[in-house]
């Protein structure tokens, strides 16, 4: 276990990725505007806010996962999300579409007792890690601090 709070970033090769295909889509929509102009927009505008949308997740703060002694905080395009680790039952992988995602169930007797609707959640990055690895750091982390 390393020092708390302990601050994974997302890696930005993947966003660097995303960056370049995103571009290269609206210059490919700039270049069908004579001929086919509402598919041309549409994929401009689209591709266009995917663009924006990238560009700001490599702004410094705008997304990271912080692990502490009360439980994780996550922050995606500056919105901040805290989740104490007595609402999480644990965490495992899995598949959605074609990605591995790091997923969590929430406790249900907070469910009952709260504004919370869904009773499952997903990290939307693994933040430099394997889905596996990120998993199995939180379930240690989990099985450390809560004390429920």
């Amino acid at each position: 276990m390393q020092n708390l709070p302990l601050t994974l970033k997302p890696g930005k090769t993947k966003s660097t990725i995303l960056i370049l295909i995103s571009a290269a889509l609206v210059v490919l929509g700039i270049s069908l505007l004579e001929k086919n102009m509402m598919i041309a927009v549409l994929n401009i505008v689209f591709f266009g806010i995917c663009l924006a949308v990238f560009i700001i997740n490599l702004f410094p703060n705008a997304s990271y996962l912080k692990i502490d002694e009360r439980g994780i905080e996550m922050k995606n395009l500056f919105r901040t999300t805290f989740i104490p680790w007595q609402a999480v039952n644990g965490f495992k992988t899995k598949f959605i579409f074609v990605n591995k995602m790091v997923v969590f169930d929430i406790d249900q007797k907070l469910l009952d007792s709260s504004k919370i609707k869904s009773k499952t959640g997903a990290f939307p990055d693994t933040y430099g890690m394997s889905a596996k690895n990120l998993a199995n750091l939180l379930n240690e982390y989990k099985a450390k601090f809560d004390t429920v």
